[in-house]
């Protein structure tokens, strides 16, 4: 255990934490006491993303923000074909069992938000609510991730350093494609536990874990979005509302990567939620 304490007066420190599970060692963030909020990072991060959030909140809430395995300080899979929904979703059941915590609010920022949604529909009666953020999971969809599939590929880094001497340069203010393309494939390296889920498994196996519906689960749902939020963070959030037709959808300032650049608006909103959900 490695406390944290948060350099803001009044603030409740926040604990490191780690668990052996079945899949590996979990990592985890927490602070607060009463009702338990569940916060599930995205893609290309880690449990981290939320800290402000967790600051914010901790006066109020019991706040957990876990590294999903294979992600930040979590363990790595050896058998890259083991990682799955099912699995990450197996496994944050097996912490909170250990932890003996009986009711969540799940909120999930894109893969985490799909994670989150699959635990509401195999635990319905544990989630008191859900709130996803640019959701992964609820569509599928090859053509989106074919240049990530190309980029992640060996070929594509001998590609990158045989063209590097030809890369057009751009109008200034604007990062060339070569470039853009080299700062891509270094992200997604760094992230293979979450490429492996996105698009890197066969369309007969990632396909049943697509979120097929929601229509038939009765705790509040929510979405959040930026109001100058990107065409791929709107569609994302269309693609949720047609999955749960119930859900409500929120828009708060900022633009993508609420979690990272709107945590204040994030932990106002579910200050306000939170209460109204609970009764």
């Amino acid at each position: 255990m490695e406390p944290l304490f948060w350099p803001s007066a009044g603030q409740m420190p926040v604990r490191n934490l780690r668990r052996k599970l079945q899949y590996g060692q979990l990592f985890w963030r927490e602070v607060g006491r009463g009702q338990t909020v569940i916060f599930l990072h995205g893609s290309w991060h880690d449990g981290d993303q939320w800290s402000e959030t967790l600051a914010l909140m901790g006066r109020q809430y019991h706040c957990l923000a876990p590294d999903l395995i294979g992600f930040g300080e979590s363990e790595r899979l050896q058998d890259k074909t083991a990682y799955s929904i099912a699995m990450q979703v197996k496994t944050l059941a097996e912490l909170l069992d250990s932890l003996r915590i009986g009711s969540v609010v799940l909120v999930g920022h894109s893969l985490g938000a799909w994670v989150a949604a699959r635990y509401a529909l195999r635990y319905p009666e544990q989630v008191k609510g859900l709130c996803v953020l640019e959701p992964e999971g609820f569509a599928y969809t090859p053509k989106r991730w074919r240049r990530e599939r190309w980029l992640i590929s060996p070929l594509s880094g001998l590609w990158l350093a045989i063209t590097k001497p030809f890369a057009r340069k751009s109008t200034p203010g604007q990062t060339p494609t070569w470039l853009q393309n080299y700062h891509w494939r270094q992200l997604l390296r760094r992230h293979p536990a979450a490429c492996r889920l996105l698009f890197q498994r066969r369309r007969n196996v990632l396909e049943p874990e697509v979120v097929g519906g929601l229509a038939n689960l009765s705790m509040p749902m929510v979405a959040l979005q930026g109001e100058h939020a990107g065409e791929t963070s709107r569609q994302l959030t269309q693609t949720f509302e047609t999955a749960a037709p119930r859900a409500t959808v929120k828009v708060l300032p900022g633009k993508d990567e609420l979690p990272t650049y709107g945590a204040k608006a994030i932990a106002e909103f579910l200050g306000h939620w939170l209460p109204v959900i609970d009764k």
